[in-house]
Parts: C-alpha cells; structure tokens; sequence
C-alpha cells in the first residue's frame, strides 16, 4: 500500500464547489497571506447591488459567504463584513496554490 494520502472524494467534491465561482476564489485567495480581511464593492468586477456599511455586493453577504462558513473555510463578522480563515483554511491551500497560477485568467 502506498504511503500518500487517501483523497477522500466528498473533501475534494467540496473543496471544487469551494472555488467554482469567481467571488468565492478572490475571497479565499485574498486570505492566503492576510488573517484578516475586508472587502469592498471595488474589489469585485461587474454591476451589483450593494448592502452593508462598508457596502460590499449582496451576493457575498447572501450566497458566499455563508457557505464559505458553512464549510469552514473562512469566519466573518456580519456587521463589519470582516473575514477571517476558518478552521478548515488549511485543508484547502494545497488547492489554492494550484489555482493561483491561473487566478488573474
């Protein structure tokens, strides 16, 4: 039996929905060298509709992030849209440091 560790299917399956979408990648990858980050409307491309105080595009507060954190992968504070790694960051940074070759593509 070799010695390299089993990839379990669902973790990986669940780290690739992780970083599917555009939003969740920049999230995740602006985490990679920071313990604490937030975001605002010009750090994501497109026209959006806007919430909060700091205004950050709804679709973080109602899509992303939540199930970034549903996943563990990053903690964040709903009033001040700060965020923070998880406490399964670390499983994904393998993934990450993969992905980030391609990131600005």
């Amino acid at each position: 039996m070799s010695d390299q560790k089993q990839v379990r299917p669902q973790r990986l399956s669940a780290q690739l929905d992780a970083v599917r979408h555009a939003d969740r990648r920049q999230i995740l990858f602006a985490l990679r060298d920071t313990e604490r980050w937030q975001p605002s409307a010009s750090d994501f491309d497109g026209d959006r509709s806007l919430v909060g105080e700091p205004a950050i595009p709804a679709a973080l507060y109602h899509r992303h992030f939540p199930k970034l954190a549903e996943m563990g992968l990053i903690e964040w504070d709903r009033e001040t849209h700060c965020v923070t790694r998880g406490p399964e960051y670390q499983r994904l940074r393998p993934l990450l440091a993969c992905l980030s070759e391609y990131h600005h593509e």
